[in-house]
């Protein structure tokens, strides 16, 4: 998504006149565009919360039976899976924060676009919840090659922001091209990374290695390649 951006963009007043059935364009400001980042921000909580519930029940459900030292332990790999599908929904929520903050309208292509977009956000707990139940290969392999579709659907987002003049500037092709590019650095990383989990032994612990590096190797040198100037 766009980087560079600090602060929150003027809102603008829509025009309360235009009809609500024929209305094609929801401005910065108006009760359409609003009600569409509300959404989208309550979307990203439940899945969290989702997350959270998933991970954590099952393991309080052994105290009955088990030692709490035991049920501590055993949980510790649902912790570890929390954790790091925690760090994933940040950064696309601070991803989708930034950008809603460059545009100064949403038009219903869009709409629809962040519609699809929000339901692999919603279904999040489930590549989660395999991943919490056991450390396999397949189960981080699958949550890679989610997490590929979540950040493609990204730059879907971007491409349709660019084509349908939604952002509050006319962006240069250097721009262009350098936030496309940067969207579409997660994918390649996850994609690159999903197959490394089936190596070796170690095969996970290589697999989220090179996710990290090849994400921001990519990120970094899109960034030397188009520079942006502030």
């Amino acid at each position: 998504m766009l980087d560079d951006v600090s602060e929150d963009q003027p809102a603008p007043q829509g025009d309360s006149s235009e009809d609500p059935w024929s209305q094609r364009y929801y401005d910065r400001g108006t009760q359409g565009f609003e009600r569409v980042v509300l959404f989208s921000d309550a979307v990203y909580a439940i899945s969290l919360t989702l997350i959270a519930v998933q991970l954590v029940l099952p393991t309080l459900g052994n105290l009955d039976s088990k030692d709490v030292g035991q049920v501590i332990v055993e949980s510790l790999g649902n912790v570890w899976a929390y954790a790091f599908t925690f760090v994933w929904v940040a950064f696309y929520w601070k991803a989708n924060h930034r950008f809603t903050l460059t545009l100064r309208r949403m038009d219903n292509l869009y709409l629809w676009a962040i519609l699809v977009y929000l339901a692999f956000v919603a279904l999040l707990p489930f590549p989660a919840a395999l991943l919490g139940e056991e450390w396999d290969p397949r189960a981080l392999a699958f949550f890679f090659v989610y997490m590929a579709c979540v950040s493609g659907l990204e730059v879907v987002l971007m491409v349709i922001a660019i084509r349908r003049d939604l952002f509050v500037r006319k962006l240069s092709l250097v721009e262009r091209r350098r936030y496309v590019l940067s969207s579409l650095s997660p994918v390649v990383a996850a994609l690159v990374a999903a197959p490394l989990a089936f190596v070796t032994s170690y095969g996970n612990y290589l697999a989220i290695a090179t996710m990290i590096i090849v994400a921001f190797g990519l990120s970094a040198l899109v960034r030397r390649l188009y520079p942006v100037r502030l």
